[in-house]
């Protein structure tokens, strides 16, 4: 799933393609804004749909290793997934 982030406290603005659904309703793990060490949570969610096959991304099964930037790594320190113990990667 891909996300879009604000910090509430300095407005800096980003967007992720590692957004994932917590276990209850529409709530999604967040991701800590690099300035200001808060928080932030995704203002709006969109599932994406995979490029080879076209069905949901997440669910379909082909490779999902060429949508990785292999020289932007995970930053597993400012997401909230991962810090709570159940890891993204």
């Amino acid at each position: 799933m891909y996300g879009f982030f604000e910090c509430s406290k300095c407005k800096s603005k980003w967007e992720s393609a590692k957004v994932f659904p917590k276990n209850f309703g529409n709530q999604y793990y967040g991701q800590e804004c690099k300035s200001c060490k808060i928080m932030c949570q995704p203002y709006r969610v969109e599932e994406t749909m995979c490029s080879l096959c076209g069905e949901v991304a997440r669910t379909c099964g082909c490779d999902k290793t060429r949508n990785t930037d292999p020289n932007k790594p995970h930053r597993s320190d400012l997401c909230e997934k991962c810090r709570s113990g159940n890891r993204c990667q």
